[in-house]
């Protein structure tokens, strides 16, 4: 959902008319609101429902073609579309990032099934990487620009933080336990003079959490895609506390990017690059 709220703003901060929408299976699909953004959510269908035979009466195949757009953008999930990608007329863009190889090949039991990027109009890797990957790559996609979140005095005041005080967010969003184990980690952080700031979306949590990013001194989050690289992006002292997933490597992030710098969020290029397809 925020890498669909980061393309959709950036959307909005060219001026480009567009109708825009995001399709998703998120908990976190109410999030869209807050922007005011067009989404519709389906259910999880199994391999079954999408198989070959099956997947002209999937819910995920009535949606897109009700849709019917000009451009489709799939972050990721290409196995949900995998039998019926090539008979949709509209362009199509895959969002790839460094997954684990496992990622793009499935066993199933009527046989593995596998990416083909050639199924895509254009495969667009939306982070750094190293090794394999698309030819063509943009920056991270962030939600806000800096230029676009609250000022630090005014961050402050909304948050009632004491501009003396060294103050600290811990914003975890991963697992649903995940916010609770890291609370109790790094709770001595009071004692070293902290005041810390706590939220997570799990719990109706502040969002987008960037928007206050001026007011702290020290950010602990997850090293999960979004989470790290709004991190990066604004250049805050963070400590990353590893997500733990099947085909995401936090570890790696951090040691690989931690230190990584740009300046042009990757949103914003990717609406030029949608734009002149």
């Amino acid at each position: 959902m925020v890498r669909g709220i980061s393309i959709g703003n950036a959307f909005r901060r060219q001026g480009k008319k567009v109708d825009f929408i995001i399709l998703s299976s998120s908990p976190f699909a109410h999030l869209a609101d807050i922007f005011a953004f067009k989404h519709r959510e389906i259910p999880i269908e199994s391999e079954n429902k999408l198989s070959k035979t099956n997947y002209p009466d999937s819910e995920l195949y009535h949606t897109l073609t009700s849709l019917n757009p000009d451009i489709l953008m799939i972050d990721l999930l290409w196995f949900s579309t995998n039998n019926f990608i090539k008979e949709l007329p509209c362009k199509k863009i895959f969002l790839w990032q460094r997954m684990d190889d496992r990622f793009f090949t499935i066993d199933l039991p009527e046989g593995a099934i596998s990416f083909k990027p050639e199924s895509y109009d254009l495969v667009l890797a939306i982070e750094p990487f190293k090794g394999e990957g698309p030819k063509r790559q943009i920056n991270p996609l962030i939600i806000r620009n800096r230029d676009e979140i609250l000022q630090r005095e005014q961050a402050l005041k909304e948050l009632n933080l004491d501009e003396s005080q060294k103050n600290c967010l811990l914003a975890i969003n991963a697992h649903p336990r995940d916010f609770d184990k890291a609370s109790k980690r790094y709770s001595y952080l009071r004692d070293m003079g902290y005041r810390m700031v706590t939220t997570t979306n799990y719990e109706g949590g502040i969002f987008p959490v960037v928007d206050y990013f001026n007011a702290f001194d020290l950010i602990i989050c997850g090293a999960s895609y979004n989470s790290f690289w709004e991190a990066v992006y604004f250049d805050k002292e963070a400590i990353f506390v590893p997500t733990h997933t099947r085909f995401v490597d936090g570890e790696r992030l951090i040691s690989e990017y931690r230190n990584y710098t740009f300046n042009e969020n990757g949103a914003d290029q990717l609406v030029d690059i949608v734009m002149s397809l």
